[in-house]
Order: structure tokens, then C-alpha cells, then sequence
């Protein structure tokens, strides 16, 4: 699935002290009301304005770039729409160079690196966004259609950004089908109980050499192979520094491979 730029983020975030905030402000408000018209080119040279009085204000780089994205996806754009996505991309830059916590920023800038192709650089940008704006499920789901869509060993960051999506609202129902197919797995997959023989020097050995062997059998997809190693590293060296330390990543894995 290709991200699309329609799914951008309104946000309010400022920094900095010097300009004339004021006027700024104003602005910026002007341009946000220009641009809930779908006047995206009065828009922008508001929020230039802005930007003018006041270059230490995030928010009118931000709402700018978002503009430009709009003007980019409407029909008042003339000439190569790149251009357009380039100011944008310049613009959620420095929204993030005033305040570096801007979660919105981060957001709508993976929307158009995605757009173009940037997968890698989108996930980054998707991750901050879940991290500075956390209480917005968006940067979840996009970033788990990125890791589901485009990256061949990413699927359990997918699903565990997927729940992260649910736990905080999220409503698209094919993501929310997800979650209960990928819940009810970990419900039915429970790993096997650890051995309670006290683990030796050459049990933590054994473990990690069953543990490369597991990642050579995943990697030539011996599914059913690679499962019975999970099973046995969970179960007989369960209690082993090597796979507690790991424990989370194998059960993710026995539930996976059991499905």
C-alpha cells in the first residue's frame, strides 16, 4: 500500500521568542483560515508572512508546508507539482529545526517521503511522530503499513504498532481485524514452560548456537524447522540468560510462525 500526502495532520506548536510574535500569530491565523477555504496560495503568503515577522515560529513553517502539500494535491497548482512537495519538504525541516519535538512535522513529513518512495526515511520520521505525539494513533498505522508494505522483516513492528493504533482509538477496520487475528494468536501461543533445571555454561553456548541455526533456517523459509528450534529454546533453555534476554522476541516469533 502506497501512503498517500491526503492524510496530513493540523497541529498548534510554537518556538522561539524573537520577532514579533503578534503579528506572527496573526498571521498565522489569517492563514489557517484562508486554508480551511482551500485558498492554498492566499494561504501560503500569509503564513510567508508570518514567517517574515517571526522566523522562530514553528508553526508557521509547518502550516506553510502543509499548504503546499495541499496546493500540490488541488487544482491550483501550475508547473511541476515537485516543486511544490520540495518547498513542503523545506518547510517541515525547519518547523523541526525551531522545535525538534514537533510530532505533526514529523508526521506530515513522512507522508510526502512515503509518497516519493523514501520508505526508509518515512519509518524514521514515523517513529519520532509516535513518539512526540503520542496520543495520536495516525504515525501507528502509517508506520505499520510501512513495515507490513515495504520492509520483508518487519511484520511483528507492524502488528505491535497496529495494537498500539487500537489501544488509542484507531477505527479502520481492516487494522482493527488485524489486531484481534494477531491477539488471539498470542492468546493460543503461549510458549512452553522452561526447563527448571538451573542452566549451565554450555546450555548458554547451546542456546545461542540454536538460535543462529534458527535464523539460517528462517532465512531459507524451513518454517516448520525453524518453529520446533523456537519451541525448544523456550522450553528446554527457557531459563538461560541468552534466551531471557530474548524472550520477547521469541514468543513474538513462536506465535508467528504458528500461524
Amino acid at each position: 500500500m502506497v501512503l498517500g500526502l491526503s492524510a496530513l495532520a493540523a497541529c498548534s506548536t510554537t518556538g522561539g521568542e524573537s520577532g514579533d510574535l503578534e503579528a506572527a500569530q496573526a498571521h498565522i491565523a489569517a492563514g489557517k483560515a484562508e486554508a480551511e477555504k482551500g485558498r492554498h496560495s492566499e494561504a501560503i503568503d500569509q503564513f510567508t508572512k508570518a514567517v517574515a515577522a517571526h522566523p522562530e515560529l514553528s508553526d508557521a513553517y509547518f502550516h506553510r508546508g502543509c499548504s503546499y502539500v495541499r496546493l500540490r494535491l488541488g487544482q491550483e497548482m501550475q508547473g511541476d507539482s515537485r516543486v511544490a512537495e520540495d518547498k513542503a519538504l523545506k518547510d517541515f525541516d525547519m518547523a523541526l529545526r525551531v522545535n525538534p519535538a514537533h510530532g505533526k512535522a514529523y508526521y506530515n513529513r513522512a507522508m510526502v517521503l512515503a509518497a516519493r518512495a523514501n520508505y526508509r526515511a518515512a519509518a524514521e520520521d514515523l517513529l519520532q511522530a509516535c513518539q512526540y505525539d503520542s496520543r495520536n494513533p495516525e504515525p501507528h498505522l502509517q508506520l505499520g503499513r510501512v513495515y507490513e508494505d515495504k520492509f520483508e522483516d518487519r511484520g511483528l513492528a507492524a502488528l505491535e504498532h497496529y495494537e498500539k493504533y487500537a489501544d488509542l482509538g484507531g477505527r479502520d477496520p481492516a487494522t482493527l481485524d488485524k489486531v484481534r487475528a494477531w491477539r488471539e494468536i498470542k492468546k493460543q501461543s503461549a510458549p512452553p514452560a522452561p526447563s527448571s533445571k538451573p542452566p549451565t555454561v554450555d546450555d548458554e553456548k547451546k542456546a545461542a548456537e540454536l538460535h543462529d541455526e534458527f535464523k539460517r533456517l528462517f532465512r531459507e523459509n524451513k518454517k516448520a524447522e525453524a518453529l520446533k528450534l523456537i519451541e525448544t529454546l523456550l522450553g528446554q533453555y527457557g531459563g538461560t540468560a541468552y534466551v531471557r534476554e530474548r524472550a520477547r522476541e521469541f514468543s513474538a516469533l513462536l506465535a508467528a510462525l504458528k500461524k
